[in-house]
């Protein structure tokens, strides 16, 4: 319970993130137990120790509380309070990190899906996404998805998403990150025809728009210039659509 080292490698922390989160847990959830102030402190060791103040007004004396006096189910609420407050500092650090993930388009593996409820992706996200390989899921709600498509989907299948939003949220009070998808947003469009051009020549101050959809059958783009035919095949096999693309102005 007590191991800042084991602690980190659970939940993915820094340890001085960890060892400050947990003396101030074991201080905060000890002070309501013994009813007067309670402070814990690591000592050259890395040992824990902890330190009572409770005399009247006026009593400085300083009061060393032996871990044994600490009785199993005071434990086990020191566990769960430990928890909670770790996962909420993992979810805000990664919460500042994955935010900007709105309005992109990823790929990702549906791992579960129902015919009539949502699907259960598990997203491919590179750069500073890495250290949550394996880890990164993202939920594309039913009328989020392409209604052709609706009742098909299985699980392995690997497909794009449009990401909608990233929210901290809780659930049954725990915390954790919520990644909302779509299959059948115009955004969907417009990031596939832009990460095809990203990978011709370079092209600079390019923005395109996709005006209309109608998901799986049809979407226009208006574009400031011509769009390479392949870039565009690409994108019209993978979403199954036909896509019509009109110069701008």
């Amino acid at each position: 319970m007590l191991n800042v080292h084991e602690l980190a490698d659970i939940y993915g922390l820094p340890e001085n993130i960890v060892e400050e989160e947990l003396l101030r847990s074991l201080s905060l959830s000890l002070t309501n137990l013994f009813g007067y102030e309670v402070e814990a402190l690591l000592n050259d060791s890395g040992v824990v120790e902890l330190y009572s103040y409770p005399g009247s007004p006026g009593d400085l004396k300083v009061r060393n509380i032996p871990l044994s006096m600490i009785g199993r189910p005071a434990i086990r609420r020191i566990q769960r309070d430990l928890t909670v407050s770790l996962v909420k500092k993992r979810i805000l650090r990664d919460y500042d990190l994955l935010q900007d993930l709105s309005g992109c388009v990823l790929e990702g593996m549906v791992a579960k899906a129902a015919d009539q409820g949502p699907l259960f992706v598990r997203l491919y996200a590179e750069g500073p996404y890495g250290f949550l390989k394996n880890t990164l899921t993202g939920i594309c709600p039913f009328r989020r998805q392409t209604p052709r498509e609706r009742g098909t989907y299985r699980p392995g299948e690997v497909l794009s998403f449009y990401v909608l939003k990233v929210l901290p949220i809780l659930e049954n009070g725990i915390p954790r990150i919520e990644i909302t998808l779509s299959r059948n947003t115009r955004g969907l469009v417009e990031g596939l025809l832009m990460k095809q051009l990203h990978k011709g020549p370079s092209i600079k101050n390019f923005k395109l728009k996709c005006i209309k959809r109608i998901a799986g059958a049809y979407a226009e783009v208006v574009s400031p210039a011509p769009l390479p035919l392949k870039a565009v095949k690409g994108v019209s096999d993978e979403l199954k659509e036909y896509i019509r693309v009109v110069r701008e102005g």
